[in-house]
């Protein structure tokens, strides 16, 4: 088989397009690939119906609609036998040079799906998996499924660390692309109750356990008395925003912070802001705090594992707090609302991250490293 290395056929694969970092990092790599001349097919397990983001003019897109519920172990069992068969035969149907999968569990059903086929599987981890909660079925699974794969990708070093139980040869490290950051100021679209007035500690991500999003809170908390004129705004959803508006209630600060939901258009309403942070307990390469940079903001970030500590330099691009310190949190912030200054100088300072993880950069790094898996497999 000759590949054409000018011109590849490429397929992704990841389980929906819904609101989230990881998922915004798929449809920045298809698109790019596909503006730079490759045929690129994009397979979702969901439908379109878990569709937040839009899929780039030019790419050819399948919704599988397999992503069903299991109530018991059978279903389970049926569900995923299904699975393989419908998603080996979508990609049978599309003869791509190259499979490239996102997300531990896409990961492994592309995996086995393509069992005792020629093609050859890139698999992506978004996440560090040392910090993950169901770590007892993944962990196995990944240690089982992991080295059918032609390489591992992780999107830092600190989650490639999670491999060293794979051959150096079968690993890669290539962070996240940050999008080119247009700006119209005629976009921008304030959510309800937020306060133009006001100067605002902006938040973005899953309402979920991973973004520890009760810290943050906990932290705004001791400082809304002496910094009246700012406002804490929380974009994102997620299953636990019953649990954060009661936290909002109980602390008895609902007029000074908002949680705002989803928004079509994060990079204007981060051109808005005067302070990003970053509360969360683990993370891969946060996407967002990227962004923040990128858009002039200074940000203040916990120093969990892993991502933060590659992209911010402590002091001189940013500030990183020890994870779960609400104490440490609160003075980085208090320092920062208080002196514009200090603000200024370290937005000024971002430009050096920034140009780490250009769009161009990285998405030229996943060709290398595409075309360097397609000739392993044709040898």
């Amino acid at each position: 088989m000759l590949i054409n290395q000018n011109k590849m056929h490429i397929t992704l694969v990841t389980s929906s397009l819904s609101c989230g970092g990881a998922e915004r990092a798929v449809v920045l790599i298809a698109e790019s690939l596909s503006k730079r001349g490759h045929k690129v097919s994009l397979l979702t397990i969901a439908g379109i119906e878990r569709d937040f983001y839009k899929v780039p003019d030019g790419v050819h897109r399948i919704a599988l609609n397999v992503a069903k519920n299991s109530p018991t172990l059978l279903h389970a069992l049926w569900n995923n036998l299904y699975r393989f068969w419908i998603l080996r035969r979508a990609i049978f149907s599309l003869q791509p040079d190259i499979v490239i999968s996102h997300m531990c569990p896409s990961n492994i059903l592309t995996l086995i799906s393509l069992l005792k086929t020629e093609y050859p599987v890139i698999v992506t981890e978004q996440n560090d998996p040392k910090m993950s909660t169901d770590q007892g079925l993944w962990g196995n699974l990944r240690r089982l499924i992991y080295p059918l794969a032609a390489k591992v990708v992780s999107v830092s070093q600190g989650v490639d660390s999670y491999f060293e139980w794979l051959p150096k040869g079968r690993r890669s490290v290539i962070y996240n692309p940050l999008q080119v950051i247009n700006y119209d100021k005629s976009t921008i679209s304030l959510p309800k109750g937020a306060d133009p007035n006001k100067k605002w500690v902006m938040a973005m991500g899953r309402l979920n356990y991973q973004k520890n999003f009760e810290l943050l809170l906990s932290a705004f908390h001791k400082l809304v008395d002496k910094h009246p004129d700012w406002q804490l705004l929380i974009f994102g959803e997620g299953s636990l925003r019953s649990k954060l508006e009661d936290l909002v209630e109980n602390l008895g600060f609902t007029n000074q912070v908002l949680l705002a939901g989803v928004t079509n258009n994060p990079i204007s309403i981060l051109k808005r802001a005067d302070l990003f942070v970053l509360s969360s307990r683990f993370e891969g390469l946060p996407l967002v705090l990227l962004e923040a940079l990128a858009c002039g903001l200074p940000v203040v970030s916990t120093d969990c594992p892993s991502g933060p500590r590659e992209i911010i330099q402590d002091g001189v691009d940013g500030v990183l707090v020890p994870s779960e310190d609400v104490s440490a949190l609160a003075k980085a912030m208090d320092y920062l609302m208080a002196n514009e200054g200090e603000r200024k100088r370290l937005a000024e300072s971002a430009s050096e991250a920034v140009n780490r993880f250009k769009l161009e950069k990285i998405i030229g790094n996943w060709e290398i490293l595409i075309c360097e898996v397609i000739e392993e497999s044709v040898k």
